[in-house]
């Protein structure tokens, strides 16, 4: 590459990095609950830390891989020998490797990419353009199997565009076979990758072999790991395709939507701009470039996830870091297929609109690496509650969720019967009160003094409390009114304490 396109990687590369090590540290949730119970409550677990009572179905129907928890335990191990027994700290750390790791993935993949194009307009973009792709800090730092396994399939297909030497893909077949050890259905990016080199690249059987050797060799290392983790020697992807495809008791739990699902439910989010974006790039890419290697890498992953009854996002995100690639995959202006329409849609990039869209990426990047959003962004409370909080906490609504391997010993939460219970514990002096929106529930006595303690809600403590409900009320309605858009609930958990004005008055 040229000084000024290394120059200008470089740069995009390290924005990116920089931002993912902010996000690490601010993103105390999780996006998704799977990333904390079947990920790190398994490797907390192996710690000795969280008991197998308490952790998800899935442990007792042996059906998760271990690879990514034995991962993370062979780093959390040592740091707990150190003398650092803070979980949440310990946590910090796995999302900052997690996310330096993906951040390194990005780095080779995209060099890998830069080297097929042969435009000099094109290189430049697809560098310059890196940093927009505001989606990725936030992704980088989950510890979810989407997105090792997104880390993994992106070094293996850049290894793969390299060369056919017998090195390099015998190593690519095993990040594809880690890749799956890490999440299954990645296995339709490896089997895509696999026909690509026998078909259009033309490996010779040798390199084949070595492709498939490597795989093999990622399946015994994840045999191991499950050995490790149940205790037995089991084989959970077969297990994961009775319960889930066979069973269908992912469909029957969680719902199932129709074919053209993913539609609506990717672009139902913040980035939805630059989401559409990819969507139509990764849509002309098929199209315009079908010899590509990740046009014969997706196509069966994205098929295999739209016949699948049921459907969400996240199960896309194994796709994030060749996304980047799309546009100037499907858009470009050298390719011969409508030519014309596409010189048109390369040259809308210096558009106003272009403009304004990355700009909206760039916000949702900032308020992702500060914000810790998530399903259920109750961690922050968690740790509050777990950390100050000495007596019992109660609640009108559920009892608080529990997450064992932050929780201090003797914590409990109680669901409140009747506002007659309330006024029971009252009357025997202060106690916590738990709200799921920024201000008391309706029931709390008018004559009781309420003390805000902790929010999740950023501007409950400057008195805007009420304004949060308010939001909160008509996000439901909306959600609501739109189910087929699968909006995620919103709730901010609040904690009071609450005491008589006669007992302070005595």
């Amino acid at each position: 590459m040229s000084p000024d396109l290394t120059r200008i990687l470089r740069r995009s590369l390290a924005i990116l990095a920089g931002v993912t090590i902010v996000t690490a540290w601010f993103s105390q949730t999780f996006y998704f609950p799977d990333e904390h119970y079947q990920v790190l409550e398994f490797m907390s677990h192996k710690l000795g830390i969280t008991p197998a009572s308490e952790l998800p179905w899935e442990f007792d129907a042996r059906i998760r891989p271990w690879l990514q928890p034995l991962l993370y335990f062979l780093i959390a191990k040592p740091i707990l020998w150190l003398g650092l027994q803070d979980m949440s700290a310990i946590v910090i750390v796995l999302r900052l490797v997690t996310g330096l790791f993906c951040a390194v993935a990005l780095a080779i993949f995209a060099r890998a990419v830069l080297e097929t194009l042969k435009d000099e307009a094109e290189k430049r973009a697809f560098a310059l353009y890196l940093p927009f792709f505001g989606f990725l800090p936030y992704l980088f730092v989950r510890t979810s199997s989407e997105t090792l396994s997104a880390a993994l399939f992106a070094i293996a297909v850049a290894l793969a565009m390299r060369g056919k030497s017998i090195r390099f893909l015998a190593l690519s077949g095993l990040l594809c076979g880690l890749a799956f050890e890490a999440r299954y259905q990645t296995a339709m990016l490896g089997l895509g990758l696999f026909a690509w080199l026998a078909v259009i690249a033309r490996v010779r059987a040798a390199g084949l072999a070595a492709f498939v050797g490597g795989g093999l060799a990622a399946l015994v290392l994840g045999a191991l790991a499950n050995r490790w983790g149940y205790g037995a020697w089991v084989f959970p992807p077969w297990d994961y395709f009775q319960v889930n495809i066979v069973q269908g008791v992912a469909a029957k739990s969680f719902g199932r939507e129709p074919v053209f699902a993913y539609l609506y439910l990717l672009p139902a989010q913040l980035f939805f701009a630059i989401t559409l974006v990819l969507m139509a790039g990764m849509t002309a890419m098929w199209l315009r470039n079908p010899r590509h290697v990740l046009t014969w890498a997706t196509i069966p992953f994205v098929l295999l996830h739209m016949v699948v009854a049921h459907k969400e996002a996240r199960f896309l995100f194994p796709l994030a870091i060749l996304a980047t690639a799309f546009p100037v995959l499907g858009f470009s202006p050298r390719l011969l297929r409508w030519q014309g329409i596409f010189m048109r849609v390369w040259n809308w990039r210096n558009s106003i609109a272009a403009k304004a869209m990355a700009v909206l990426s760039l916000a949702g990047m900032i308020y992702f690496a500060l914000y810790p959003f998530g399903v259920r962004p109750h961690i922050p409370m968690a740790q509050y509650l777990y950390r100050h909080v000495t007596g019992p906490i109660y609640s009108f609504a559920a009892p608080f969720q529990s997450y064992p391997m932050y929780r201090r010993a003797g914590f409990r939460s109680e669901k409140l019967r009747s506002p007659m219970h309330l006024e029971g514990l009252l009357d025997q002096g202060p106690i916590y009160l738990l709200s799921n929106s920024p201000v008391p529930p309706p029931a709390t006595p008018a004559d009781a003094v309420v003390t805000l303690l902790y929010s999740e809600f950023p501007l409950a403590r400057f008195g805007f409390g009420a304004a949060g409900t308010r939001y909160i009320q008509g996000y439901t309605a909306f959600a609501a009114r739109h189910g087929w858009l699968k909006l995620l609930p919103l709730t901010w958990y609040t904690l009071y304490r609450v005491e008589r004005s006669a007992t302070i008055r005595s």
